[in-house]
């Protein structure tokens, strides 16, 4: 930065003495030395703030993944015999028992006669059982549901249930817009795990049957097809 000087105004100059000059010299050198001695303090106060931020979370805790339980053989039901605990003695609601009550009935579509039909009420829909109506009176036919949040789940669970048997087929529309899985499972004991057996799912239902028919598994797509439009 360029000082500006101040312009001098034209006129005598006036000489000043040394005595004169020296107290001014020294005044000016003491405040120089005064303003350079002199100490300023800056008091700063900090204030220490905590924040405490909560964060919660909007994630769900994700739902157990399905698991199927192993299949069990059913034991029989002789004449007189109690149903055992969660299976009522009555008719069942998905399908007709006899050849006597009218067509497509469970002794049609599973091939064996029928002398007692259960249901079974654990399960939400309601189950049902079938019995053979000579010795040893065992389970001919068994239908099952169980109800999931979503289609989907419904779904993936019918590819879980038939990987836990063998010979394991998909089969598609089996009726408009229903998917289903054909499998050898266990039912009747004797039969050693290799009756058919055909899951399928309905919106968010997933709906088993299970036969003791060892030899073809047209018998549980049949009985599959005609209950589909229950649920």
């Amino acid at each position: 930065m360029t000082a500006t000087l101040p312009r001098q105004r034209p006129g005598r100059r006036h000489l000043r003495s040394p005595l004169v000059r020296r107290p001014l010299l020294l005044l000016v050198a003491t405040l120089a030395l005064a303003a350079c001695t002199r100490s300023h303090t800056q008091v700063t106060t900090t204030r220490d703030t905590t924040v405490h931020n909560t964060v919660t979370s909007t994630r769900s805790t994700p739902r157990p993944a399905f698991v199927p339980k192993p299949a069990t053989a059913v034991a029989p039901l002789t004449p007189g015999q109690s149903p055992s605990a969660g299976e009522v003695e009555k008719p069942c609601p998905y399908i007709l028992s006899s050849f006597e009550q009218g067509p497509n009935s469970m002794a049609d579509l599973e091939g064996d006669r029928v002398y007692r039909t259960t249901v079974l009420t654990a399960t939400k829909p309601v189950g049902c059982r079938f019995y053979f109506w000579a010795s040893p009176y065992e389970a001919i036919s068994e239908i099952t549901a169980r109800t999931f949040p979503t289609s989907l789940e419904a779904h993936n669970a019918i590819v879980l249930t038939g990987q836990t048997g063998t010979q394991a087929e998909g089969r598609r529309d089996i009726v408009p817009g229903v998917d289903a899985v054909l499998f050898r499972t266990t039912f009747f004991g004797p039969d050693q795990a290799r009756d058919w057996a055909c899951v399928f799912a309905k919106g968010k239902i997933m709906v088993t049957v299970r036969t003791q028919r060892k030899d073809t598994s047209l018998n549980a797509l049949l009985i599959a097809q005609a209950i589909a439009a229950k649920f």
